[in-house]
């Protein structure tokens, strides 16, 4: 069924996007391996949606095989674009630029439209809209409300601030980088089962920290994302990570480092996960559409969750069946997002990690 939305989403909007034109040579796999990375990007982000309007897609997820990858992926894949640049300095403004000021942009501009809402239209919530409320972040991993898939571009961060620590030790000690970065997983995955919360999401970083440095494994020795001859076993290794995901899938909350199984569960199932959408990914290479949203899935991502909020109202008083409800919130809401990407690139591509907010080196070598 899931499958079959996207395909059913990427031929409707295919006539909107032209694909990329490669090049030859060379340059022909190094195109293929970025329109597989952001084909996967762009089927993670799709699932993030689907998991926001919920309705009938909880049905889809049958013993919580999808939850149990969905985020790990996101960090997975995150792994994969990974550079150390100029040192922590300058890696810490890059940072900053393509996490926290899209964090701030989509964090503050959703919470001043639903206080100017709330103005206008007060009856719109359930609740006033408080000036408080600019403080969730703060406490502990409460909900954001006004826009609360967000809360993953300030784990990341810190899953990438720990990597860069903990990556200083792959050219003298691999063994120990490896070793320190499962020990870092498992007392993320602990502290979830105690129910001790570190600030911003510092835990979850350190829980998600094996998936991203898989993904920069993958990266390093990335046979796995080139044409490979064993690549016509495809089929057969996504039944068999269906078939791992069946028996180890339990429950997994990222935002609040909550899950349900024991940390071999979690990981083996989230593993499984991750490979069967990169190896599906892999097998179809590129959908124009699916491919063009993962790129800028960071615009999703940010504002996908306050459209929602608009548009449930609209379709619930149309469309009374929960199947016909949760399709058609999520083509309006995929649509309203990819009509918006361009907007955004061109207005404010400060503002979603397109051009770098913070100067750095490279951006004012590339200005001069």
């Amino acid at each position: 069924m899931f499958f079959t939305l996207l395909s059913l989403f990427s031929v409707i909007f295919s006539i909107f996007v032209r694909p990329t034109t490669q090049t030859s040579g060379m340059g022909d796999d190094k195109n293929k391996r970025i329109d597989f990375v952001d084909l996967t990007k762009g089927v993670c982000i799709i699932l993030v949606v689907m998991a926001h309007i919920g309705g009938a897609f909880e049905k889809l997820d049958y013993h919580s095989m999808i939850a149990s990858f969905r985020m790990p992926l996101y960090f997975f894949i995150s792994g994969i674009f990974f550079k150390s640049y100029e040192g922590l300095f300058g890696f810490f403004i890059r940072k900053i630029n393509k996490l926290i000021i899209p964090f701030l942009f989509f964090y503050l501009s959703a919470f001043f439209l639903k206080y100017i809402v709330w103005k206008i239209a007060p009856g719109v919530f359930q609740l006033p809209v408080s000036w408080t409320e600019l403080l969730v972040v703060f406490h502990d991993h409460a909900l954001i409300k006004f826009n609360p898939p967000i809360w993953f571009l300030l784990a990341l961060f810190n899953c990438n601030i720990l990597f860069y620590l903990v990556h200083s030790l792959r050219n003298r000690r691999l063994g120990l980088m490896f070793a320190l970065t499962l020990l870092i997983g498992t007392a993320g995955f602990y502290m979830g089962k105690h129910q001790i919360e570190l600030p911003l999401y510092m835990d979850v970083a350190m829980s998600a920290l094996p998936f991203y440095v898989a993904g920069f494994w993958i990266r390093r020795y990335n046979f796995f994302l080139f044409p490979h001859r064993f690549d016509k076993l495809i089929p057969l290794c996504i039944l068999a990570a269906l078939a791992v995901m069946y028996f180890t899938a339990t429950f997994v909350g990222m935002r609040t480092n909550n899950y349900a199984g024991n940390i071999f569960q979690f990981w083996a199932s989230a593993f499984a996960g991750i490979f069967m959408i990169m190896l599906f990914c892999k097998k179809f290479k590129k959908l124009p559409v699916i491919s063009y949203m993962g790129r800028y899935s960071v615009i999703t991502l940010g504002i996908h969750a306050p459209l929602l909020h608009f548009e449930y109202p609209v379709v619930s008083r149309f469309i009374h069946n929960e199947w016909g409800q949760a399709i058609a919130l999520l083509l309006l809401t995929l649509t309203v997002c990819i009509i918006a990407t361009p907007i955004f690139l061109k207005l404010i591509p400060q503002a979603v990690a397109q051009k770098d907010f913070i100067k750095t080196k490279q951006s004012t070598q590339q200005g001069s």
